[in-house]
């Protein structure tokens, strides 16, 4: 087989968005939920990336565009099949679900004004818990708080602007208010008697105590740490470096790390974080991306977007430690500089890609940490499923695509978030190491099979950038479709209450982005029709604070 790179094919933005290819021939979308391939990857696969053909390959050009499509699933299996990924997809119901009372009351108390910020600067009088004043400066301030824990988590730049906003009440604050609101909303959707998830109930007196101490991270205005690396490097450099170890398998070991460096595939957010791993680590840069150095670096972009602290365990072993235990790019400087100090050994671990190595590598570096490893993590999500019928009821759904009436994106997220865990329980060494076995020597049918199982849900077209949701087999057309128009039509209105409470003007009905075909006024009336259906007022008939 010829090997001959193609920038086309393979090279890889605003926030949220993650992007494969420095000329856009993918990108993942975290806020709607869809992969996008450029018509050339599209053609050179042939139908794969739609769930339409087999996954066998037989030339470099059909395997340099299948990986992109691994990079860009990768980006989808990092924020369904992590549990920092889910608490970050999560925020987007969840921020209307947290305001839904309260937006309700404000229509009824006061009419339909816009924007809910805009309102709240405007009101006269103080603030308090029972006037129209407090009210809205709730919802703003609940509103801000899923915001600032994104933008907390996804770089430091982002952090910084966030700290900087007169809003922004602390570090732990919105981790809290991000975790403990996200539970509570999978619990009424698929635990409401919480026998399973953890209950943020009891929370509230261990954070106020943190706050009253003035422990850095968790009262007003705090000063914010900041560790040089958040999911956007992370989920950049974890998808970047599977990739490229797959093309490496799947030449034979003829390609290295210059080679993908001259093709421009690795620079700025793709490398930055391994290049902290080297520096914390004090590693040398290894000339082979088959090198035991970047099996232990992908290893470890594993382990620190899956915490364990608040979901799916109770906080522990203390709250003052909650930030660092959750917070990806905090995890990740730790487990690099526990490599160094506590746990050399690893450095050299890694070399066949195997479950035992993936265990013994994850067990210690999760007992130096006072972490729990990604496999119990696993092992308990798997558990829930066999000891809560409801959520043995909810994979059903999933298998069958025929869910439940109501919070159709919770269960759509969450019953994926399980299904994960149930296959990383049993094979973490290919959610580990991706590259290494779906090319060379290691690929088989089953690897093929999970690769094909935990397929991103939608995606775009050859010759249609719209959404489409991905075939699969065993699930009806009519099923998959009332799911894709349920899920959507929820995440519209998501994106309508975001505008509502913190945008000024009219509302912007920029939607193509889920339908080519559909004309603005189409798109404008599904948004209306399904905002009116859930808040029982029309978006025309709001009073526009500002033009």
């Amino acid at each position: 087989m010829a090997i001959n790179l193609q920038s086309g094919l393979l090279t890889p933005a605003e926030r949220g968005s993650f992007h494969a290819t420095l000329d856009g021939h993918g990108s993942y979308n975290t806020f709607q939920f869809v992969l996008r391939l450029s018509p050339k990857v599209h053609k050179a696969l042939g139908g794969i990336a739609n769930g339409s053909q087999s996954t066998q390959r037989s030339n470099f050009e059909t395997v340099q565009a299948f990986s992109t499509f691994l990079h860009e699933t990768i980006h989808w299996w990092q924020h369904v099949g992590s549990t920092h990924g889910l608490m970050l997809s999560l925020t987007y119901p969840t921020q209307a679900h947290a305001n839904y009372t309260h937006l309700k009351e404000l229509l009824e108390r006061y009419g339909f004004q816009k924007s809910v910020r805009e309102l709240a600067l405007t009101l006269p009088g103080p603030s308090t818990v029972k006037n129209v004043t407090g009210l809205a400066n709730r919802i703003v301030n609940n509103h801000f708080d899923f915001g600032a824990f994104r933008a907390l988590t996804y770089n430091s730049a982002s952090a910084k602007d966030i700290s900087n906003s007169p809003l922004f009440e602390s570090v732990g604050h919105a981790h809290q208010i991000a975790y403990g609101n996200n539970i509570l909303v999978l619990g009424a959707t698929v635990d409401p008697e919480f026998k399973v998830l953890p209950h943020p109930k009891g929370w509230e007196d261990e954070f106020h105590a943190l706050r009253a101490a003035k422990e850095t991270g968790f009262y007003f205005k705090s000063p914010i740490e900041l560790w040089g690396v958040g999911t956007r490097e992370i989920f950049e450099g974890q998808a970047c470096f599977s990739q490229m170890q797959y093309l490496a398998f799947a030449s034979n070991g003829r390609l290295e790390l210059d080679d993908f460096k001259q093709m421009g595939m690795l620079h700025g957010v793709y490398e930055s974080a391994f290049n902290l791993f080297l520096e914390a680590t004090q590693l040398d840069r290894p000339a082979s991306v088959t090198h035991p150095t970047v099996g232990l670096f992908l290893l470890v972009c594993d382990m620190a977007i899956n915490p364990g602290a608040g979901f799916p365990f109770e906080i522990w072993p203390h709250f003052r430690s909650f930030i660092t235990d959750t917070d990806p790019g905090a995890r990740f400087m730790m487990l690099a500089t526990l490599i160094r100090i506590q746990c050399p050994w690893t450095t050299t671990a890694i070399r066949h890609y195997s479950r035992e190595e993936y265990v013994a590598v994850t067990s210690e570096l999760a007992r130096y940490s006072l972490n729990a490893s990604p496999l119990e993590i696993a092992a308990a999500c798997t558990d829930w499923i066999r000891e809560d019928a409801a959520l043995h009821g909810l994979m059903g759904e999933l298998e069958t695509f025929d869910f439940k009436v109501g919070n159709t994106p919770v269960r759509v997220l969450f019953s994926h978030f399980l299904a994960f865990m149930q296959d990383k329980l049993a094979t973490p060494e290919f959610f580990c190491w991706p590259g290494a076995w779906m090319a060379g020597e290691r690929v088989s049918e089953h690897a093929l099979f999970l690769f094909d199982r935990h397929g991103a849900l939608f995606i775009d077209k050859e010759d249609d950038d719209g959404i489409f949701p991905r075939l699969v087999s065993g699930r009806s057309e009519e099923s998959v479709q009332n799911v894709f128009d349920s899920f959507y039509a929820a995440n519209v209105t998501y994106d309508m209450t975001d505008q509502w409470i913190q945008k000024p003007g009219r509302f912007n009905y920029n939607y193509r982005w889920l339908s080519q075909n559909g004309t603005r006024e189409e798109m404008k009336t599904f948004a209306d029709r399904h905002f009116e259906m859930i808040y029982g007022a029309h978006p025309d008939d709001a009073s526009i604070l500002s033009m």
